[in-house]
């Protein structure tokens, strides 16, 4: 229910494909879905709407330049629950939790605690966030 895609590795803030032994790698289930939720919180709102996809995606880079305090923490944590609710695969959200990280001020740790569909068992998601314009 959760399915499989191709593994991606996280590269410079983009994504590039996982290959092991000369072969792409698979994910699937949970890792498949915590893939997704990395992938769509990466992914521009709209950056997508040419491939049909116009909802696709978070508006996380609206927080780019902002200061990493409350006010800020708070806006990203309700961003990252509108994204989530676009990911069909997911029964319950359960906590979103949003923290300044600990070794560059310019950046926003995130837990994400989701009940997948078809489970009754919590998964977690962790994702870092730039608030820097580069």
């Amino acid at each position: 229910m959760l399915k499989a895609d191709l593994k991606l590795k996280i590269v410079d803030g983009g994504a590039d494909f996982s290959i092991q032994e000369g072969d792409l790698e698979i994910v699937s289930e949970e890792d498949n879905l915590a893939q997704s939720i990395i992938h769509r919180l990466m992914t521009g709102k709209g950056e997508l709407s040419e491939l049909g996809h116009p909802d696709y995606g978070s508006r996380l880079n609206d927080i780019l330049g902002q200061p990493n305090n409350d006010e800020t923490k708070g806006r990203a944590r309700a961003l990252v629950l509108d994204c989530l609710s676009q990911e069909t695969r997911i029964k319950d959200i359960l906590d979103v939790k949003v923290e300044a990280n600990r070794l560059d001020s310019h950046k926003i740790d995130i837990e994400i605690f989701v009940v997948p569909v078809g489970s009754n068992k919590p998964l977690g998601v962790f994702y870092s966030q730039s608030l820097e314009v580069i």
